[in-house]
């Protein structure tokens, strides 16, 4: 199964949730060995990874969650 994972990403000083964003971590297209069931276990090792590559994240934002979606994910606005 196809399956991509998505951040939620909040502005440290995000005082309501119109401070976050959604950014596309991964899919089984750029990680071919990730599954559902290991994004379920745990996607610490991607986010972590993810994180350390993009640097507009590292000092003011936060990862406040993260999903695994079944299939291809776009995108659709604030999260």
């Amino acid at each position: 199964m196809f399956v991509t994972v998505v951040a939620i990403l909040c502005h440290l000083g995000a005082a309501a949730a119109g401070d976050c964003v959604e950014e596309i971590v991964t899919d089984s297209n750029m990680t071919p060995d990730i599954t559902f069931q290991e994004c379920l276990k745990g996607a610490q090792a991607p986010l972590a990874k993810w994180m350390g590559d993009h640097p507009l994240y590292h000092s003011n934002w936060r990862i406040d969650r993260y999903k695994c979606v079944p299939g291809h994910y776009e995108i659709k606005g604030r999260a």
